[in-house]
């Protein structure tokens, strides 16, 4: 019997679209506007506040083998219904916490569900097991939903914070995505007959993508492409902030940022026909590059601006490329399973770099060796998507392809 999601494919990808506005508003995109409240009145430095955030980020990828798999041999229903609702209300008793080891934890815990159960590497994979024949658009329209994240959940959070105070700023967005979850969790279904791949093999599955050296550089590159993206997103507001902007300034254009991503995905049917997503997606990558050096001088409304369209445009077109790229790379049968081994390296990348960052603004002082530290690693994940295509082109047969 065809899904649901195969019948109403676009109707079913825009619910998908929904819970991602408030999975990612909820604490992904939010935290950066509330780190200098919260470590004022819990005496956390930067340091602590980025491992709080990493440590979100590293469980997002721990639990991610977890709901991948129940995906592939399950459904979404379990994912969709239990743990992104326990993720939630984790996220909104940690606005209650008054200790900073128990709020680190409970907003990791709750991060961590929420994420491994409403990030990409879910949504995802529930439209490729769907129907991949039309995962490419229907990736990119979940990806155009998800572009109003960070315009609709930063500018909210800071009037949250600045008229309610920075703990109902975390609670009432957590009430969202709880609300998100449970309707997703009756609209969203697969046949169990059409999501379940071989049992008992998951330790094989990942074993033989580890031997795949197409796979292994290709998520190498997401890791360090990751790795970068997260400082730029956990500490964007208070460098533009430190650079000279107001407190309301740096979350406008923030905000703006995660508008234009847009920018970066209403072209990209058009841009795809006429190039690879391979190269695409290395293009983009570069610009993150470009953003982190550019975010730290951002301290006049026209750098700003600058950083603003071009961070916009590059995250905006990376979240859609890496699935689309994912499709070439990993094998259908188990893509929710390889999604999740990925999401897990990816959240290692994704983890580390905001506390290194932190590390980095304690003891220097200023931003500045994080900006360029980041910077780095971007330029690094597009050196390790290169050596991923050309193993690829290889085994097609004709290494000099550029795709």
């Amino acid at each position: 019997m065809p899904s649901r999601l195969t019948l109403r494919g676009d109707r079913l990808v825009d619910v998908l679209g929904v819970l991602t506005i408030c999975v990612y508003g909820s604490w992904f995109y939010g935290f950066g506007v509330l780190i200098d409240d919260i470590g004022k009145e819990l005496e956390m430095g930067a340091t602590a506040l980025g491992a709080s955030f990493g440590a979100a980020q590293a469980l997002v990828g721990v639990l991610a083998l977890v709901t991948g798999r129940l995906l592939d041999r399950r459904g979404p229903g379990i994912v969709l219904g239990v743990v992104g609702p326990i993720g939630a209300v984790a996220l909104g008793v940690a606005g209650r916490a008054t200790d900073p080891l128990l709020f680190g934890a409970l907003f990791a815990f709750g991060g961590g569900l929420t994420g491994a159960a409403g990030f990409y590497t879910l949504t995802q994979s529930i439209i490729v097991r769907s129907d991949r024949s039309r995962s490419l658009e229907r990736i990119i329209r979940l990806t155009i939903w998800g572009a109003l994240a960070s315009p609709i959940a930063i500018p909210a959070t800071e009037v949250l914070r600045s008229t309610l105070g920075w703990r109902l700023a975390i609670e009432i967005p957590a009430g969202f995505a709880f609300v998100a979850f449970l309707i997703s969790s009756r609209i969203v279904r697969i046949p169990l007959s059409s999501s379940v791949s071989s049992g008992g093999r998951w330790t094989r599955v990942i074993a033989t993508a580890g031997r795949d050296p197409v796979i292994r550089w290709y998520a190498l590159a997401a890791v360090s492409a990751t790795a970068a993206v997260s400082v730029l997103l956990v500490f964007q507001v208070s460098i533009m902030r430190w650079a000279g902007l107001s407190a309301a300034s740096a979350a406008g254009f923030a905000g703006a940022r995660g508008l234009l991503q847009l920018a970066g995905r209403l072209p990209l049917r058009r841009a795809l026909s006429r190039t690879g997503s391979w190269r695409l997606l290395a293009v983009a990558r570069l610009c993150v590059a470009g953003s982190c050096l550019i975010v730290l001088v951002a301290g006049s409304p026209v750098v700003a601006g600058v950083y603003t369209v071009l961070a916009g445009t590059s995250i905006g077109a990376l979240s859609a490329l890496d699935g689309i790229v994912a499709r070439d790379v990993l094998p259908v049968d188990d893509f929710g399973s390889l999604m999740g081994a990925v999401a897990l390296l990816v959240a290692l990348g994704g983890g580390v770099a905001p506390v290194m960052a932190g590390r980095l603004t304690d003891v220097t002082g200023d931003p500045t060796a994080s900006g360029f530290t980041a910077a780095a690693a971007a330029v690094g994940s597009v050196a390790c998507l290169a050596v991923a295509r050309w193993h690829r082109n290889v085994r097609s047969g004709n290494p000099a392809a550029a795709g």
